[in-house]
């Protein structure tokens, strides 16, 4: 008996039937049949979990943040919020994945050793860093940039939107959009609803002006300054220092009413502007500014000590 056969594919599992010649389901008794083949198939499917990027050379450890819908802005148990966090609006994203820990001196060194930049750390006239302020904590030396002594696992600072772009740009990935910043500081699907990323307790998940004045502080101002990355609590995600240490680009642009008009699904912020936003507060801010709906917005090419930013990739 001749048999004629085809293959289709239902989500993972392969469904395989062979017909004899005048069209009949052949006899599985017969040694002919269907068969259910389940074929688990990772590079279709990978899962969606933790995992450590370095396709550039640079370990960043990223969190898998499962999509979802958030309140975002002025909710209930923020204070004090400015007239750009109102209203509270509804706002979905979809899955992403973010870098645990803020990007540090010694990652952002790898960066600008590996691209065409000169010797004050700029391209197509857009400075990606500031080196000539005493602030900064990396150096050009001998032809290399070099991070202070011992300043290698701090949050980079005096990066401009434009550094803090091209180095996710690098690295195979991007900034945060504002509204995927604020649900991963707030604990993404799993959040409790704190009034910081990773609770209520200002002392307990940042380095904030209250108790950044430490000897082993970069000692911007006063002996206070940054911290080495990773040393909080962190958020309901594993997430480290969305409060306090360093501010954080996001890739929006700034408008102050743009929570009035901003659409629910992956808002990506206003399409014209001058400024971007920061997030997260920092080791000089007092706590209002670290709350997780604050919003600050400054010129992409502005440099300063209390700038940094994290890295984002899309799912993959």
């Amino acid at each position: 008996m001749k048999l004629n056969s085809f293959t289709f594919l239902i989500g993972t599992v392969i469904v395989v039937f062979s017909f004899s010649a005048e069209g009949q389901t052949s006899n599985s008794d017969a040694g002919l049949g269907y068969w259910l083949v389940a074929v688990m198939s990772d590079k279709a499917h990978p899962a969606f979990e933790d995992y450590t990027e370095d396709s550039c050379g640079v370990n960043l450890e990223m969190v898998a943040v499962e999509g979802g819908q958030f309140e975002m802005g002025c909710t209930s148990e923020q204070f004090d919020c400015g007239v750009d966090e109102q209203p509270a609006h509804e706002v979905r994203v979809d899955d992403f994945y973010i870098s645990r820990y803020e990007v540090t001196n010694a990652q952002f060194c790898s960066f600008l050793n590996s691209v065409d930049v000169g010797a004050n750390a700029s391209k197509n006239g857009k400075q990606f860093i500031a080196l000539d302020q005493k602030l900064s904590q990396i150096q050009y030396v001998n032809g290399e940039f070099v991070p202070e002594a011992g300043r290698g696992n701090y949050p980079v600072v005096e990066v401009s939107w434009f550094g803090a772009a091209a180095f996710c740009k690098w690295a195979g990935g991007r900034l945060p959009t504002e509204a995927e910043w604020e649900y991963a500081a707030r604990g993404g699907s799993k959040s409790e609803g704190f009034l910081y990323s990773g609770g209520n307790q200002l002392d307990e998940v940042a380095w904030h002006y209250g108790n950044s004045k430490r000897d082993n502080s970069s000692g911007f101002y006063e002996n206070h300054g940054t911290m080495p990355v990773g040393l909080k609590q962190p958020n309901e995600l594993g997430i480290y220092d969305m409060t306090g240490n360093v501010y954080e680009w996001c890739s929006d642009r700034y408008n102050r009413d743009y929570y009035g008009y901003s659409p629910v699904e992956n808002p990506k912020g206003p399409e014209s502007g001058y400024s971007r936003v920061l997030r997260g507060g920092s080791w000089g801010d007092e706590p209002k500014a670290c709350r997780v709906a604050y919003r600050v917005s400054v010129g992409e090419y502005t440099n300063y000590f209390m700038y940094g930013f994290r890295f984002v990739k899309d799912r993959k």
